[in-house]
Protein backbone atom coordinates (compact mmCIF):
# COMPACT_ATOMS: atom_id res chain seq x y z
CA UNK A 1 0.00 0.00 0.00
CA UNK A 2 2.98 2.30 1.05
CA UNK A 3 3.98 2.54 -2.68
CA UNK A 4 0.18 3.29 -4.10
CA UNK A 5 0.68 7.07 -3.44
CA UNK A 6 -2.52 8.13 -4.20
CA UNK A 7 -3.94 6.09 -0.81
CA UNK A 8 -1.56 7.41 1.59
CA UNK A 9 -2.50 7.90 5.10
CA UNK A 10 -1.00 11.06 6.13
CA UNK A 11 1.67 8.53 8.48
CA UNK A 12 2.83 7.12 5.49
CA UNK A 13 3.41 10.29 3.39
CA UNK A 14 5.04 11.50 6.56
CA UNK A 15 7.56 8.69 7.13
CA UNK A 16 8.59 9.16 3.16
CA UNK A 17 9.23 12.87 3.64
CA UNK A 18 10.98 12.67 6.57
CA UNK A 19 13.03 9.52 5.42
CA UNK A 20 14.39 11.66 2.22
CA UNK A 21 14.78 14.71 4.54
CA UNK A 22 17.15 12.63 6.68
CA UNK A 23 19.17 11.71 3.90
CA UNK A 24 19.52 14.67 1.76
CA UNK A 25 20.61 16.49 5.29
CA UNK A 26 23.53 13.11 5.63
CA UNK A 27 24.45 13.78 1.49
CA UNK A 28 24.94 18.23 2.13
CA UNK A 29 27.16 16.85 4.84
CA UNK A 30 28.91 14.00 3.63
CA UNK A 31 28.40 14.70 -0.61
CA UNK A 32 28.47 17.97 -0.87
CA UNK A 33 30.26 19.67 2.07
CA UNK A 34 31.88 22.28 -0.35
CA UNK A 35 30.10 24.81 -2.06
CA UNK A 36 30.74 25.13 -5.57
CA UNK A 37 33.41 27.23 -7.38
CA UNK A 38 32.23 27.28 -10.54
CA UNK A 39 31.58 31.06 -11.45
CA UNK A 40 27.88 31.29 -13.15
CA UNK A 41 28.30 35.00 -13.85
CA UNK A 42 25.51 36.60 -12.20
CA UNK A 43 25.03 36.55 -8.51
CA UNK A 44 21.90 37.95 -6.25
CA UNK A 45 22.60 40.89 -3.66
CA UNK A 46 22.09 38.23 -0.97
CA UNK A 47 24.18 34.85 -2.77
CA UNK A 48 27.33 35.72 -1.03
CA UNK A 49 25.90 35.64 2.40
CA UNK A 50 23.97 32.39 1.85
CA UNK A 51 26.75 30.59 0.67
CA UNK A 52 29.33 32.60 3.16
CA UNK A 53 27.49 31.11 5.88
CA UNK A 54 27.39 27.60 4.47
CA UNK A 55 31.10 27.37 3.96
CA UNK A 56 31.57 28.49 7.52
CA UNK A 57 28.72 26.13 9.14
CA UNK A 58 28.92 22.81 6.43
CA UNK A 59 27.52 20.83 9.41
CA UNK A 60 24.77 22.85 10.44
CA UNK A 61 23.54 24.11 6.56
CA UNK A 62 23.27 20.39 6.25
CA UNK A 63 20.95 19.85 9.37
CA UNK A 64 19.02 23.33 8.12
CA UNK A 65 18.87 21.71 4.63
CA UNK A 66 16.58 18.60 6.48
CA UNK A 67 14.36 21.05 8.02
CA UNK A 68 13.50 23.35 5.09
CA UNK A 69 12.80 20.46 2.98
CA UNK A 70 10.14 19.12 5.50
CA UNK A 71 8.79 22.44 5.07
CA UNK A 72 8.62 23.12 2.00
CA UNK A 73 7.00 19.78 1.26
CA UNK A 74 4.02 20.34 3.90
CA UNK A 75 3.94 23.69 2.85
CA UNK A 76 3.39 23.42 -0.81
CA UNK A 77 1.32 19.87 -0.20
CA UNK A 78 -1.44 21.47 2.46
CA UNK A 79 -2.44 24.12 -0.13
CA UNK A 80 -2.83 21.57 -2.44
CA UNK A 81 -5.65 19.47 0.05
CA UNK A 82 -7.45 22.63 1.06
CA UNK A 83 -8.19 23.99 -2.02
CA UNK A 84 -9.48 20.66 -3.68
CA UNK A 85 -6.65 20.70 -5.98
CA UNK A 86 -7.80 17.16 -7.39
CA UNK A 87 -10.57 15.01 -8.48
CA UNK A 88 -10.85 12.62 -5.03
CA UNK A 89 -8.98 13.79 -1.91
CA UNK A 90 -5.28 12.61 -1.12
CA UNK A 91 -1.95 13.29 0.17
CA UNK A 92 -0.50 12.04 -2.93
CA UNK A 93 1.75 15.62 -3.24
CA UNK A 94 3.72 15.33 0.01
CA UNK A 95 5.13 11.64 -0.95
CA UNK A 96 5.39 13.05 -4.48
CA UNK A 97 7.20 16.04 -3.75
CA UNK A 98 9.37 14.46 -0.66
CA UNK A 99 10.93 12.43 -3.86
CA UNK A 100 10.86 14.78 -6.66
CA UNK A 101 12.89 17.67 -4.50
CA UNK A 102 15.37 15.62 -3.62
CA UNK A 103 16.05 14.77 -7.09
CA UNK A 104 16.85 18.70 -8.04
CA UNK A 105 18.45 19.86 -4.74
CA UNK A 106 21.07 17.06 -4.41
CA UNK A 107 23.93 19.70 -5.78
CA UNK A 108 26.54 21.35 -4.08
CA UNK A 109 24.91 24.58 -4.59
CA UNK A 110 21.83 23.16 -2.72
CA UNK A 111 21.67 26.25 -0.26
CA UNK A 112 20.55 28.87 -3.27
CA UNK A 113 18.37 25.80 -4.09
CA UNK A 114 16.92 24.94 -0.66
CA UNK A 115 15.92 28.77 -0.30
CA UNK A 116 14.90 29.38 -3.85
CA UNK A 117 12.09 26.15 -3.24
CA UNK A 118 11.08 27.71 -0.04
CA UNK A 119 10.05 31.28 -1.70
CA UNK A 120 8.66 29.36 -4.50
CA UNK A 121 6.55 26.92 -2.00
CA UNK A 122 5.69 30.16 0.03
CA UNK A 123 4.27 31.71 -2.96
CA UNK A 124 2.09 29.26 -4.35
CA UNK A 125 1.41 27.67 -0.82
CA UNK A 126 -0.18 31.10 -0.11
CA UNK A 127 -1.45 32.25 -3.97
CA UNK A 128 -3.62 29.03 -4.47
CA UNK A 129 -5.82 30.09 -1.98
CA UNK A 130 -6.37 33.68 -3.73
CA UNK A 131 -8.22 32.22 -6.85
CA UNK A 132 -11.93 32.04 -5.10
CA UNK A 133 -14.50 34.61 -5.58
CA UNK A 134 -13.57 36.26 -2.20
CA UNK A 135 -9.53 36.28 -1.58
CA UNK A 136 -7.84 36.89 1.80
CA UNK A 137 -5.46 39.74 1.60
CA UNK A 138 -2.50 38.33 4.22
CA UNK A 139 -2.35 35.57 1.12
CA UNK A 140 -1.66 37.31 -1.51
CA UNK A 141 0.01 40.54 -0.06
CA UNK A 142 2.77 37.83 1.68
CA UNK A 143 2.38 35.61 -1.58
CA UNK A 144 3.90 38.69 -3.82
CA UNK A 145 6.35 39.43 -0.81
CA UNK A 146 8.03 35.87 -1.66
CA UNK A 147 7.79 36.18 -5.25
CA UNK A 148 9.55 39.90 -4.71
CA UNK A 149 12.22 37.78 -2.43
CA UNK A 150 13.20 35.29 -4.92
CA UNK A 151 15.81 37.93 -7.07
CA UNK A 152 17.67 38.80 -4.23
CA UNK A 153 18.39 35.14 -3.48
CA UNK A 154 18.76 34.48 -8.02
CA UNK A 155 18.72 36.76 -10.22
CA UNK A 156 17.33 34.48 -12.81
CA UNK A 157 13.83 34.68 -11.01
CA UNK A 158 13.39 38.42 -12.33
CA UNK A 159 11.14 37.65 -15.13
CA UNK A 160 9.30 34.75 -13.34
CA UNK A 161 8.56 37.60 -10.27
CA UNK A 162 7.05 40.02 -12.77
CA UNK A 163 5.16 37.96 -15.11
CA UNK A 164 3.31 35.82 -12.77
CA UNK A 165 2.53 38.48 -10.53
CA UNK A 166 0.98 40.22 -13.64
CA UNK A 167 -1.11 37.58 -14.09
CA UNK A 168 -2.69 37.78 -11.19
CA UNK A 169 -3.20 41.30 -11.59
CA UNK A 170 -4.94 40.45 -15.02
CA UNK A 171 -7.05 37.70 -13.41
CA UNK A 172 -8.28 39.76 -10.16
CA UNK A 173 -8.79 43.31 -11.46
CA UNK A 174 -9.44 44.61 -8.13
CA UNK A 175 -7.88 48.16 -7.13
CA UNK A 176 -7.41 47.24 -4.07
CA UNK A 177 -5.58 43.75 -4.84
CA UNK A 178 -3.50 45.71 -7.23
CA UNK A 179 -2.14 47.66 -4.77
CA UNK A 180 -1.73 44.76 -2.49
CA UNK A 181 0.37 43.27 -5.57
CA UNK A 182 2.64 46.14 -6.47
CA UNK A 183 3.72 46.54 -2.91
CA UNK A 184 4.20 43.11 -1.47
CA UNK A 185 6.32 42.65 -4.74
CA UNK A 186 8.43 45.83 -4.37
CA UNK A 187 9.04 45.49 -0.47
CA UNK A 188 11.37 43.27 -0.15
CA UNK A 189 13.54 45.01 -2.85
CA UNK A 190 12.72 48.39 -1.31
CA UNK A 191 14.19 47.28 2.15
CA UNK A 192 17.50 45.61 0.61
CA UNK A 193 18.19 48.79 -1.09
CA UNK A 194 16.84 50.94 2.28
CA UNK A 195 19.46 48.22 4.32
CA UNK A 196 22.41 49.30 1.43
CA UNK A 197 21.78 52.62 1.62
CA UNK A 198 22.37 52.78 5.23
CA UNK A 199 25.60 50.84 5.05
CA UNK A 200 26.73 53.90 2.66
CA UNK A 201 25.62 52.56 -0.69
CA UNK A 202 23.62 54.24 -2.97
CA UNK A 203 20.21 53.81 -3.30
CA UNK A 204 19.26 53.66 -7.00
CA UNK A 205 22.24 52.03 -7.75
CA UNK A 206 21.78 49.11 -5.48
CA UNK A 207 18.62 48.66 -7.44
CA UNK A 208 19.97 48.87 -10.36
CA UNK A 209 22.38 46.52 -9.80
CA UNK A 210 20.23 44.03 -10.08
CA UNK A 211 19.43 44.23 -13.17
CA UNK A 212 22.96 44.78 -14.31
CA UNK A 213 23.54 41.16 -12.81
CA UNK A 214 20.36 39.46 -14.64
CA UNK A 215 21.88 40.26 -18.33
CA UNK A 216 24.79 38.85 -17.28
CA UNK A 217 25.08 35.13 -18.65
CA UNK A 218 25.21 32.30 -16.21
CA UNK A 219 24.77 29.21 -18.09
CA UNK A 220 28.12 27.98 -16.56
CA UNK A 221 26.50 26.73 -13.32
CA UNK A 222 23.40 25.21 -14.97
CA UNK A 223 25.80 23.34 -17.17
CA UNK A 224 28.00 22.30 -13.82
CA UNK A 225 24.31 21.40 -12.13
CA UNK A 226 23.16 19.47 -15.53
CA UNK A 227 25.03 16.14 -15.42
CA UNK A 228 24.00 13.21 -17.16
CA UNK A 229 22.17 11.53 -14.14
CA UNK A 230 20.27 14.32 -13.31
CA UNK A 231 19.09 14.72 -16.92
CA UNK A 232 17.81 11.18 -16.88
CA UNK A 233 15.84 12.41 -13.53
CA UNK A 234 14.43 15.41 -15.29
CA UNK A 235 13.24 13.84 -18.53
CA UNK A 236 11.07 11.31 -15.74
CA UNK A 237 9.71 14.07 -14.08
CA UNK A 238 9.09 16.04 -17.84
CA UNK A 239 7.73 12.62 -19.34
CA UNK A 240 5.02 12.49 -16.21
CA UNK A 241 3.94 16.38 -16.19
CA UNK A 242 3.44 15.76 -20.23
CA UNK A 243 0.82 12.83 -19.14
CA UNK A 244 0.00 15.25 -16.25
CA UNK A 245 -0.96 17.71 -18.50
CA UNK A 246 -2.69 15.40 -21.28
CA UNK A 247 -5.27 14.18 -18.22
CA UNK A 248 -5.92 17.15 -17.34
CA UNK A 249 -7.30 18.47 -20.63
CA UNK A 250 -8.46 15.27 -21.66
CA UNK A 251 -10.35 13.69 -19.00
CA UNK A 252 -13.45 15.40 -17.34
CA UNK A 253 -12.43 16.31 -14.24
CA UNK A 254 -15.35 17.33 -11.12
CA UNK A 255 -13.38 20.77 -9.91
CA UNK A 256 -14.76 24.14 -9.44
CA UNK A 257 -13.61 26.97 -11.68
CA UNK A 258 -11.63 28.28 -8.78
CA UNK A 259 -9.58 24.94 -9.02
CA UNK A 260 -9.27 25.40 -12.60
CA UNK A 261 -8.05 28.48 -12.12
CA UNK A 262 -5.63 27.27 -10.07
CA UNK A 263 -4.56 24.76 -12.62
CA UNK A 264 -4.25 27.28 -15.54
CA UNK A 265 -2.03 29.53 -12.89
CA UNK A 266 0.54 26.67 -12.72
CA UNK A 267 0.96 25.54 -16.27
CA UNK A 268 1.38 29.17 -16.79
CA UNK A 269 4.11 29.10 -14.50
CA UNK A 270 5.57 26.08 -16.07
CA UNK A 271 5.83 28.25 -19.30
CA UNK A 272 7.39 31.16 -18.03
CA UNK A 273 10.05 29.23 -16.44
CA UNK A 274 10.98 27.22 -18.67
CA UNK A 275 11.03 30.03 -21.21
CA UNK A 276 13.23 32.15 -18.61
CA UNK A 277 15.38 29.28 -18.51
CA UNK A 278 16.05 28.73 -22.62
CA UNK A 279 15.77 31.90 -23.62
CA UNK A 280 16.96 34.46 -20.95
CA UNK A 281 21.10 35.25 -19.99
CA UNK A 282 20.83 34.90 -16.46
CA UNK A 283 19.54 31.33 -16.29
CA UNK A 284 20.55 29.06 -13.53
CA UNK A 285 19.66 25.33 -11.37
CA UNK A 286 17.24 27.77 -9.26
CA UNK A 287 14.43 27.80 -12.43
CA UNK A 288 14.78 24.15 -12.75
CA UNK A 289 13.98 23.42 -9.29
CA UNK A 290 10.85 25.85 -9.37
CA UNK A 291 9.83 23.92 -12.24
CA UNK A 292 9.86 20.18 -10.20
CA UNK A 293 8.25 21.90 -7.37
CA UNK A 294 5.42 23.46 -9.16
CA UNK A 295 5.31 19.76 -11.21
CA UNK A 296 5.20 17.66 -7.94
CA UNK A 297 1.90 19.26 -7.05
CA UNK A 298 0.40 18.56 -10.56
CA UNK A 299 1.47 15.01 -10.71
CA UNK A 300 -1.14 13.36 -8.09
CA UNK A 301 -3.44 14.21 -10.56
CA UNK A 302 -1.62 11.58 -12.97
CA UNK A 303 -1.76 8.37 -10.32
CA UNK A 304 -5.26 9.38 -9.41
CA UNK A 305 -6.43 8.27 -13.06
CA UNK A 306 -3.39 5.79 -13.36
CA UNK A 307 -3.83 1.53 -12.29
CA UNK A 308 -2.79 0.73 -9.27
CA UNK A 309 -0.05 -1.66 -11.06
CA UNK A 310 0.59 2.29 -13.46
CA UNK A 311 0.73 4.52 -10.27
CA UNK A 312 3.30 1.77 -8.45
CA UNK A 313 5.81 1.40 -11.25
CA UNK A 314 5.53 5.26 -11.86
CA UNK A 315 6.67 5.86 -8.40
CA UNK A 316 9.04 3.40 -8.19
CA UNK A 317 10.38 5.07 -11.73
CA UNK A 318 10.59 7.92 -9.85
CA UNK A 319 11.90 6.97 -6.23
CA UNK A 320 15.01 4.78 -8.61
CA UNK A 321 15.99 8.31 -11.10
CA UNK A 322 15.49 10.77 -8.05
CA UNK A 323 18.74 8.58 -6.81
CA UNK A 324 20.77 9.16 -9.67
CA UNK A 325 22.48 12.30 -9.21
CA UNK A 326 24.18 11.40 -5.98
CA UNK A 327 24.52 7.49 -7.34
Amino acid sequence: MILDVTRHKFSEALLTLIFFAVVISMAAIFVFPEVSNVIGGAEAPLAPFINSFRSSHPTMSGLLLGLIYIYIVLRISRSTVRVGLYPAVTLAAIPISSVVLFGSLCSDGYAILALSALLVAEAYGRLLYCFSPSVRPHYLFSAMVAFGAMPLIDTAFVPFSLVIPFIVIVERRTLREIVLILFGLSLPSFVYCYLSWLGGANFVECFMDMWAEYMVSSHLSLAAYLTLPRLVFLGVVLFLQLLTSVVYVTMPLSINAGVRDVWRMLQLSMVVLLVSLLLFPASSPALIVAMTLLSSIMLPLLFQYASLAQSVLAFILLIVATFAPIV
